[in-house]
């Protein structure tokens, strides 16, 4: 069952059939505006999104880095990436740091791939969500996002991905 049952669905995989118009006052889009200028590397964001969905990120073992958990997974959904650079104007090393999370696409690849009806629906918010019961494991969203963010899990061979906290 979806996060939000109340959402109105404007797509789903896998189906050609026209969703009813979307109700008023559902038309607003949400989104995450993330100022990479001002990102300090707490990683609070990434603490958060696994309080939220109640995930517990495995604990590796660092040498020579500092970003753990390595990669996004099934069980891990936001991921902070830290890469070092020499700034060309003052010679120092500093950081660079992204957030690795869905980009919950107004034109989901990952959608437009899955063969699964209702596994992967569109909110008329904006949201992407997988339905992991109607998932069958093909991995077909793998390949069809651009940005490499669905992953597949082997023990319940079903894709999961960022909630955008819904």
């Amino acid at each position: 069952m979806p996060a939000y049952p109340t959402l109105d669905i404007v797509r789903r995989s896998a189906s050609n059939e026209v969703p009813p118009q979307i109700r008023a006052g559902n038309e607003l889009e949400v989104a995450k505006l993330i100022d990479v200028s001002r990102c300090i590397g707490c990683k609070a964001c990434q603490v958060a999104c696994d309080e939220w969905n109640n995930l517990r990120s495995p604990i590796g073992i660092n040498t020579g880095h500092i970003q753990n958990p390595p990669d996004l997974a099934a069980d891990v959904f936001t991921v902070m990436r830290f890469n070092e650079w020499e700034n060309p104007k003052t010679g120092e090393l500093e950081w660079l740091i992204r957030k690795d999370n869905c980009m919950h696409c107004a034109n989901p690849g990952c959608l437009k791939a899955c063969p699964a009806p209702g596994a992967i629906v569109q909110y008329a918010n904006g949201i992407v969500d997988f339905n992991e019961a109607n998932c069958i494991g093909c991995g077909y969203c793998l390949k069809g996002c651009p940005f490499n963010v669905p992953r597949y899990s082997a023990s319940d061979h079903k894709a999961y991905k960022c909630t955008l906290c819904s």
